[in-house]
């Protein structure tokens, strides 16, 4: 029970101190802002992010490609046809207060034709996982929630590949799209975590090689995107804590905080930038992880740019992300950048193929409970005890939940 009487004055200290906060912050920023707009020498630019990377200083900030970072590009023209394949997915976690131990992903593949009268595709994928071989580590032990979250991104990607392969014979542009960062990396708590990334990596190569055959044979592309809307990032905060420190400055214990500016996030600078349907300038997170896609490849590192997808009235920001064999051609960046804006004006600032892709992979909680209830028929058919947790029969009972009967033919 909360006793909101003893929490409302901690609530009204809370709006007191956050508002004293922000026009601190506002200040800072101001001066930022201006600073960032006298950003014009790219080889400066990279002079300094070079001499961070020679002394270990561990920037983590934004690096650009080859476009000067304090302009805003424009909305290029939508392709008249294009194909977009989008991927999404989700899981049913293992639960020791179930009948048996499993896990589940299920992907959902929604393939729009821009352009075209056909009408979508769907496709997905269910697979259940009840062996200790996945459901264990090598000490035994359950696996947990982040090694069934990374095994699902691999599954993703490995589809959106699969399917984006199967449609490489469509003569105009293929655009491949993923929800979420592209960089994929995992922790030592994910217990295959190295064979993890090689799939994942092993799908992007297949992407690549998608684009490949539409380039060689019919002169088209396919371009791979991951989409991250609402972006909480820094990384073009860094770049410009970086190039405001004097030369004997760069260094790591100046670098492990971007000081003044620490908490400060890109999406105000980007607002203050871009107008509906602008980008910003192509980026490469400096970080261990893309260089080790760098090192694996160099048509791998991944590249970004900030894309408005609002409108005048209410902007909304998101980070488009791609891998270098993308970013290197500037027609492949202009037809991604058209057909996700594009994309984000069919639903309310987000891609439409995207929404459409979660709806096909969510699993809802009546789903979860109707499999739950055919896994126990099963386990009864084949002679198996089934026993239930006393811990959740209780919580069934204090919160008035309601349990489904389903009948499943013998």
């Amino acid at each position: 029970m909360l006793e909101f009487e003893k929490v409302v004055p901690q609530v009204e200290r809370m709006g007191r101190a956050l508002a004293a906060q922000n026009v601190t912050l506002n200040e800072r920023m101001d001066d930022a802002w201006e600073f960032f707009k006298s950003l014009s020498d790219l080889d400066a630019i990279h002079a300094r992010i070079q001499l961070a990377r020679q002394r270990d200083a561990g920037f983590r900030g934004a690096a650009p490609l080859n476009e000067p970072i304090n302009r805003a590009y424009p909305l290029p023209a939508t392709p008249a046809r294009a194909t977009i394949i989008a991927a999404d997915g989700s899981q049913i976690y293992p639960n020791t207060h179930v009948a048996a131990l499993y896990y589940l992903t299920n992907v959902g593949i929604f393939v729009y034709h821009h352009g075209s009268d056909a009408l979508p595709e769907q496709v997905t994928e269910p697979r259940l996982f009840y062996t200790d071989q996945y459901l264990r580590d090598k000490q035994g032990q359950l696996i947990n929630n982040t090694a069934v979250n990374a095994r699902r991104t691999v599954a993703e990607l490995q589809m959106l590949a699969r399917e984006s392969w199967e449609r490489r014979h469509i003569d105009y542009p293929l655009l491949a799209l993923s929800d979420g960062p592209l960089l994929f990396w995992v922790g030592k708590d994910v217990p295959d975590g190295r064979q993890l990334e090689n799939e994942y990596l092993g799908a992007m190569v297949h992407l690549h090689d998608t684009h490949a055959a539409m380039q060689r044979d019919l002169a088209q592309m396919a371009s791979l995107i991951g989409y991250v809307d609402r972006p909480t990032s820094a990384f073009v905060v860094s770049l410009i804590h970086l190039m405001r420190l004097e030369d004997d400055e760069v260094r790591r214990s100046m670098l492990d905080t971007n000081l003044e500016l620490e908490g400060v996030i890109d999406r105000p600078f980007m607002f203050k930038l871009l107008q509906p349907g602008e980008r910003s300038a192509l980026f490469v997170q400096q970080s261990p992880q893309n260089k080790r896609y760098h090192d694996k490849g160099a048509s791998y590192e991944i590249v970004f740019f900030y894309l408005n997808v609002g409108s005048a009235q209410d902007y909304h920001l998101a980070r488009v992300e791609m891998p270098m064999w993308v970013a290197r051609q500037p027609e492949m960046i202009d037809v991604a950048h058209a057909l996700v804006y594009d994309q984000c004006q069919v639903m309310w600032r987000y891609p439409y193929a995207l929404t459409r892709a979660d709806e096909l992979a969510v699993v809802r909680a009546h789903e979860r409970t109707q499999l739950n209830e055919l896994i126990e028929i099963e386990l009864r058919r084949n002679e198996q005890r089934v026993e239930h947790s006393e811990k959740l029969e209780s919580k069934a009972v204090r919160h008035g939940r309601k349990r489904y009967a389903h009948r499943f033919g013998r």
